[in-house]
């Protein structure tokens, strides 16, 4: 049943602006990310300084680049995207997208020993991704999809 803009409840309302908001955050942090992936990658055209590779695996910033499109600016833009289409796995998607970015910010700071700005923005960016889709989806609950198992339904 579809709820107009005139009778929506106010946590309807809370909902609906939760989830333009959740879209919105998730849009920049994958641009953020796209941004940074791509610069990386393209010879750290982004001008980040080589000193930081030296307590990582890293010798060239190339699999960061390539590690933070897969593991930040993809599930990003797929959480977005299904938020945007009010797809049934958008709230799991939008949870594991924050939650990655999140992960991402801290084995940065554990991994690579250095402070920069855009850590703690985009630390709060992945927590927001998080509260947001808590708020968006409070109707909703993470349902385990079920598979049929030999003629059963497995989880």
């Amino acid at each position: 049943m579809a709820t107009s803009r005139l009778t929506a409840t106010p946590s309807t309302r809370a909902r609906r602006v939760s989830r333009t908001a959740l879209i919105a955050v998730e849009i920049f942090v994958a641009a953020g990310a796209a941004y940074g992936g791509v610069g990386l990658i393209a010879d750290n055209k982004i001008k980040i300084d080589d000193t930081w590779l030296a307590t990582t695996p890293f010798a060239t910033w190339t699999w960061p680049g390539i590690l933070l499109l897969a593991v930040v600016a993809l599930p990003m833009t797929v959480a977005a995207a299904l938020e945007s289409f009010r797809r049934p796995s958008a709230y799991a998607r939008s949870l594991a997208a924050g939650t990655a970015q999140i992960g991402w910010i801290i084995v940065q700071w554990a991994v690579m020993q250095r402070y920069f700005i855009l850590q703690p923005v985009m630390f709060g960016a992945g927590l927001i991704v998080v509260i947001l889709a808590i708020v968006a989806h409070a109707h909703e609950s993470v349902k385990p999809h079920r598979h049929n198992v030999g003629g059963r339904l497995a989880a």
